[in-house]
């Protein structure tokens, strides 16, 4: 297995997780990843609507359960 596809495959347990991702600008997104890609930009479903985060935007992110 290459590089790229162990770092894809850990993306993909992300998906459907419930996620706290901390950005640049020192705000945090609450919400469930629905779509998540290799530059690690993310599509959280949220109780308000959908949001976008780009993956260079993007200083950590972390499971809640």
């Amino acid at each position: 297995m290459t590089e790229r596809e162990q770092v894809n495959k850990l993306f993909r347990q992300f998906k459907n997780k419930n996620v706290t991702v901390e950005l640049r600008d020192n705000n945090q997104a609450e919400g469930k990843i629905i779509a998540i890609d290799n530059y690690l930009n993310i599509v959280l479903e949220k109780d308000d609507g959908i949001q976008t985060l780009k993956g260079g935007n993007i200083v950590y992110v972390s499971l809640k359960e």
